[in-house]
């Protein structure tokens, strides 16, 4: 018969295992309604013939049809079927014990010869000794009834689920021991998982279906669902631990071919339903063909396997000892944030649900009084604690899990690890504490509860210590069928993930590479399980009344499938992180109050993106998020299945729609169909609500992006205007540091400290740890200031607290010339929106300002441009198209637009898209009206350079959502496919290389920057660059190994024609140098002063010369000592610390010299003339502070109103960052915006890299780690 193979799914099984046991009565256990720990023989012969029937079923390669179509003939040839007639449905009933048992022997043995076809000769040893089986052999069964699992809504017993059950002892043994088929050393798991559930096997297609095929095919009425929890809630259920073999277990044995393992189907779904259905996708990538490169560094732990065993092995490993395989079973009675909190405790300690509520009762009243149960906990075993939840999170984590702020609410999360060598399996999770974020749709509609976000490692780079199979993109595929094949059990709830994304960063470290995957709970101890349950559930329910969804249920509610038929996968994946965007929820809308606005069909559209909305809509937007300035110009948002940008309308709008309030959503808007605007009521609150992401605000100055310098100086020789800037810059710095000097106050000094140096940069654990170790003085210079001003120290006045706050500042302007800090007056980021009017010419732009924009130098005092050239540019920039030269107009009818610069939407290509590709959608442009820029810049043509995907061995992933059958085929290959890594960052370090080498208009960059923007929506476009066709593509570009330029490597002569060389190398650096002079002679004032007075004493003959002389030559005496004391590490030996009191005791001189009398009656003056004269004598010495240190703190602070601090408590103190504000108001203007955001896809990649290249040869810091 032909039986269906695709899709390959744990329901196909289920159902076929039940119309064998209906049709030919078998008895045949089925895992739905079978937990395999209650199976009082795990060795008998209907269990191993369910798992070789499973065996067969998800092979690639076996053919299972001709397998049940030789059972079946070989039944219907049996004497009580020798009038002809089929097997019916009753024949269960009518099937005798000794019939039963050969049908299962017969059967036994076809799955036996199948199985020794496929291993090439090789018995599987769970079909050992069948041929010695007499025909009429009998097996005692276990009575099926007590199969089937139970559940007490009141029970209360714990049970700890550890990584698989096993046989309840006290179960009798049965007659198969006599038959000797397994030997109990030899135990052979046939369960092979959905390993091999892409490819179909071969089919006899040379004969039809038979009957008992067509009604196993026939379409099933019965509704299939059975809402009862997991085997592990079972009381019943004995568990301990058994020693399963893990593909991990030992990480220097190759693997082997066979599925030889102790470990029964415990985690196998136990029960089928809709809201569990697991389907695959149709057919492995092209990766599973191509063996990639791979470095020699790596080669040890590659291990050569066949793919199916290789799936196999990581899927068990993953199913028995993944993240998800010890269930904590909490029951539905304890509150979900104290569950959450057990469970996250017990895996931090890696303890089970029974030991974690061994001991006294637990207090559920108070987060205090439960964490003081937590810490005195008889499982802690001096373990530490972990984080606790803020109280915030903590007394929200109820009800509806929102805070009182707007849009906040409760989240959980956590992370996957990779196992360490020691560890079975290969990830292992970390839940979070409870914190609290801005909200989403998602989250706003079902409860953020509901909703379980987990980071995961990058699955193409590995820990070396994993045995690797010989194709790596397994590894990947693997975890992808994992993920959406299988539910996941946490917290007491059911999960299933629906979208996976790499995570961006905005720090500018090198970092591991992670992905987040988003899951979401379709059920749980804690649900209503009532017989009316609606599909959808209704709004607002709390964390403790949710029902069952399922996650299919959940996608069409936030994109129908049917509407959106004619999109590809890749792309539809991608919307819905819609639902995920984190947004402030304001006002609900009707669909009569939404405008549908049509593009274009003929012309390009030249307002992708962005739409207007009316004024009094923005105003109740305002009203909803508290803006009680003017109304923004523009909102970046999202509604219904649209995003973008929404202007402002006029405040005589041409539109009419008979209410003041509406918005536009035009079809470039609308990513998900159908547009609301034909939506017929009553309609979803949350799908109508307008989500605020971003809105317009008043702009600032920023620094110049160093990527736009080299097409700034390839458009116009700008190299020394920019020079200036940069001296300018660094001059400023140095300027801020004279202005705390001179000021002469500790309040400006630790202002200043906290503006170069925030504590965030400073670990407090480990700054706490060096205050209690160094007890003189601390290493940390930042925080040393901090203390000393803290002491009441000024650094003016006191030299240890401008030498310290000296290396901070050095510090700062060590940044300045290595990263470029150049600050253009006349330039900011804004948001660009298309003229909504048509007033605008092709060539014209209009921008104008909140309020008065004012230039330091006087250059420039408005509040809007007109008649003035500007320059507008978009980041990534890659060629010198990517700068564009506009004129500045004000157009009356504009005149309300502020802070956003508005670009015209005639002409045929629209100016945001000239703009490296960008859009109208929250774009924001960087804009430049410095005439000393603008003036000497001149455009360059559009590049006419464009080449398909298939120049560079772009792979193609999308899918036509008509071939695809179901959301679950659906995510499974958008999940293998977004679980990739993207190639953009190597790709624009090399970039930049070939711009340094050649020029940034040469054939080679302008082809890169080509594929740069195939990539840069690559995840949207569903193409991917793989490992191999990039090193590929790289060898074609660069036959010869190029290097990095001079200004990301030390050991490379700079290039000063190269504009950011000479900035670097022969400007900033100098201008470093002039700075660290000027420092100099302030450190050394006082003793050039003391110096300056004993010459003129000596002309008048007196003797202060000679007392500065004997200074000099105790101080060195004491240094020559104190620098022989120190050795090695220890800095504090007995001999410097009593030098250093030696220092402190010289007394001053005697005399009557002005000077004489300062220091005799000023312990301060005196010291710092101390200290000073160290720093001329030797600057690269801290003697003088280690001399001087603590004690002298303490003498200061004694001499004003003070109070002891004791380490410990200082160690939390911070800054009041509102005083700091207020006194430093314009100095410490900082938006988190300022850099334009990183709104391009691999932004943080791209950083990351060129922050860490390495010079020379085609090796960079990644290509050994990606194993794909």
């Amino acid at each position: 018969m032909a039986f269906p193979h695709t899709p390959k799914r744990g329901k196909d099984l289920f159902q076929l295992i039940d119309k064998l046991n209906e049709q030919f009565g078998l008895d045949i256990p089925n895992p739905k309604i079978h937990s395999p720990s209650l199976e009082p023989d795990g060795k008998s012969l209907r269990w191993r013939v369910h798992l070789g029937i499973k065996r067969l079923h998800y092979d690639r390669n076996a053919n299972v049809n001709e397998t049940l179509n030789n059972f079946e003939e070989w039944v219907a040839s049996r004497p009580e079927w020798s009038n002809g007639d089929f097997p019916t449905n009753n024949s269960y009933a009518s099937v005798s014990e000794s019939e039963r048992d050969e049908r299962l022997i017969y059967l036994a043995k076809l799955i036996r010869d199948e199985l020794y076809i496929l291993t090439k000769g090789s018995y599987s040893p769970f079909f050992k000794g069948l041929d010695g089986i007499p025909e009429k052999a009998t097996e005692q069964l276990s009575p099926s009834k007590g199969l089937k699992r139970r559940i007490s809504e009141e029970e209360d017993e714990f049970c700890t689920a550890p990584n698989s059950p096993v046989n309840n002892p006290e179960l009798g043994s049965t007659g198969e021991d006599a038959l000797d088929l397994v030997n109990d050393e030899e135990e052979c798991s046939l369960d092979p998982g959905p390993a091999q559930v892409f490819k179909s096997p071969k089919v006899n297609a040379t004969r039809g279906p038979s009957a008992f095929v067509q009604r196993l095919t026939a379409p099933d009425k019965l509704r299939r669902y059975d809402a009862v929890p997991p085997a592990q809630d079972d009381p019943n259920v004995s568990f301990a631990t058994t020693e399963p073999s893990s593909l991990f277990d030992s990480r220097d044995d190759r693997l082997d071919t066979s599925f030889i393992s102790t470990i029964t189907d415990a985690t196998e779904p136990m029960f089928d339903s809709d809201y569990e259905d697991s389907a695959v996708n149709h057919m492995l990538s092209q990766e599973l063909k191509m063996a990639l490169e791979r470095s020699p560094l790596m080669d040890e732990s590659i291990v050569h396997e066949p793919p199916e065993s290789v799936e196999q092995r990581l899927m068990d490993d993953l199913l028995h000892y993944g993240p998800f395989a010890q269930t904590y079973s909490f029951p539905g009675s304890i509150p979900l944030r104290y569950r959450y909190e057990l469970e996250r405790i017990g895996r931090a300690w890696n303890i089970s649900s029974d030991r974690m509520l061994a001991g006294n009762s637990i207090p559920f009243k108070t987060r205090d009084g439960f964490w003081e149960w937590i810490k005195g906990h008889n499982q802690r075993n001096g373990k530490p604690l972990p984080e606790k939840p803020t109280a915030k999170a903590w007394d929200s984590a109820i009800g509806s899990f929102k805070t009182d702020k707007h849009s906040e609410v409760v989240v959980l999360t956590g992370n996957l690890e990779w196992c360490s060598e020691h560890e079975p399996g290969i990830f292992k999770m970390n839940l979070n504490p409870l914190k609290t974020e801005r909200t989403c749709r998602f989250h706003r509609r079902f409860g953020s509860d509901r909703f379980l976000s987990l980071t995961m490692p990058a699955l193409s780079r590995p820990p070396r210590h994993f045995p690797l199979p010989s194709d790596p993109s397994l590894l990947r595929e693997s975890i992808a069928l994992w993920l959406t094949q299988n539910v996941h059990r946490c917290l007491g709830r059911t999960w299933k993930p629906f979208f996976v994304e790499e995570v961006k960063s905005r720090r500018k470290v090198k970092a591991e590479p992670k992905f987040r995957v988003e899951f979401f709970a379709i059920d749980g101890v804690d649900f209503d399980k009532n017989t009316h349950i609606p599909p959808i559930p209704p709004a607002k329910q709390n964390s403790e009344s949710h029902t069952p969804m399922s996650l299919d249920t959940l996608l069409n509610w936030h994109m129908s499938r049917d509407d959106n038929i004619k999109q590809t996968n890749c792309k539809l994946f991608q919307r819905i992180s819609l639902g995920l965007s984190k947004t402030f929820a304001t006002v609900a809308l009707k669909p009569t109050q939404i405008l549908h606005l049509e593009d274009p069909e003929s012309t390009q559209v030249m307002n992708d993106g962005c739409a207007l909305m009316s004024r009094g809509l923005a105003n109740r937007i305002c009203d909803s998020l508290g803006i009680t300035a003017t109304t923004p110009s523009a909102f970046q948002g999202r509604i219904a299945g649209a995003k973008g940008l929404w202007m402002v309308d006029k405040h005589n709008s041409d539109i009419s729609t008979g209410s003041d309030v509406w918005i536009q959503i035009s079809d470039s808007q609308l990513k998900i169909k159908p547009h609301p605007a034909g939506w017929q009521e009553p309609v979803d609150e949350e799908k109508l609500t307008f989500e605020v992401v971003k809105w317009s605000k008043p702009l600032h100055t920023v620094d110049l992006n160093t990527q736009l310098l080299a097409i700034l100086e390839h458009g116009g020789h700008i190299k020394e205007y920019v020079a200036g800037l940069t001296r300018a810059g660094i001059r400023a710095v140095y300027e801020d540091f004279a202005t705390v000097v001179q000021s002469d106050s500790p309040v400006l000094c630790r202002s200043l400290i906290q503006k170069i140096k925030p504590p965030a940069e400073s670990s407090s654990a480990a700054m706490l740890h060096r205050v209690r170790r160094m007890e003189e003085w601390m290493a940390d210079d930042a925080e040393a200031v901090v203390r000393l001003t803290e002491a009441g120290f000024a650094p003016r006045t006191f030299h240890p607290l401008l030498k310290r706050l000296r290396k901070c500042l050095i510090g700062l302007i060590d940044q300045y010339v290595e990263q470029l800090h150049i600050e253009v007056p006349l330039s900011t980021y804004a948001f660009c929106i298309a003229d909504p009017y048509g007033v605008l010419k092709e060539d014209e732009v209009h921008f104008g300002f909140s309020s008065n924009w004012r230039d330091p130098e006087g250059q420039f005092e408005d509040n809007l441009l007109d008649g003035l050239d500007v320059l507008v540019a978009r980041l990534p920039a890659h060629v010198p198209s990517d700068i564009q030269r506009r004129r500045a107009v004000w157009k009356p009818e504009l005149r309300h637009f502020k802070d956003v610069i508005v670009f015209p939407t005639v002409g045929t290509t629209p100016l945001a898209h000239m703009l490296s590709g960008g859009d109208y959608d929250g774009d924001m442009p960087w804009v430049c009206w410095d005439q000393n820029i603008v003036q000497k810049f001149r455009n360059s043509d559009l590049s006419t350079m464009d080449y398909p995907a298939e120049h560079f061995g772009l792979e193609n992933h999308n899918v036509p959502m008509k071939d695809i059958d179901s959301w679950d085929e659906f995510l499974q290959s958008t999940f293998t496919f977004n679980l990739t890594m993207s190639n953009l960052g190597r790709c624009t370090v090399e970039h930049e290389k070939i711009s340094y080498d050649e020029s940034i208009d040469s054939p080679n960059a302008k082809e890169l920057a080509c594929l740069l923007s195939h990539l840069v929506d690559g995840r949207k476009g569903g193409v991917r660059l793989s490992e191999q066709a990039w090193r590929a593509y790289r060898k074609r570009v660069s036959p010869r190994a190029r290097h990095m330029p001079a200004y990301k490597d030390p050991s490379r002569r700079p290039k000063l024609t190269n504009i950011i060389d000479y900035l670097r190398f022969e400007v900033a650096r100098k201008e470093k140098d002039d700075v660290l002079r000027l420092l100099e002679g302030d450190l050394t004032k006082p003793w050039d002063e003391a110096q300056e007075q004993a010459e003129e004493d000596r002309r008048e003959g007196g003797q202060l010369h000679v007392i500065l002389k004997n200074v000099t030559q105790e101080i060195d005496d004491l240094f020559d000592r104190w620098t022989r004391s120190v050795t090695g590490e220890n800095s504090f030996s007995a001999t410097s610390l009593e030098i250093a009191d030696q220092v402190k005791a010289i007394p001053p001189p005697e005399g009557d010299h002005p000077m004489i009398v300062v220091w005799r009656y000023s312990k301060d003056a005196w010291l710092q003339l101390l200290a000073s004269y160290s720093y001329k004598k030797r600057p690269g010495s801290s003697f003088a502070f280690h001399a001087l240190g603590e004690t002298l703190c303490e003498l200061k602070s004694s001499s004003v109103p003070s109070r002891s601090v004791v380490n410990e408590i200082l160690a939390c103190y911070r800054v009041n960052q509102k005083v700091v504000a207020r006194l430093t108001a314009t100095d410490m203007a900082d938006d988190e915006d300022s850099d334009g955001g990183d709104e391009y896809e691999g932004a943080d990649a791209i950083a990351m890299l060129q922050a860490t290249q390495l010079s020379g040869g085609y090796y960079d810091s990644d290509d050994d780690l990606f194993v794909e």
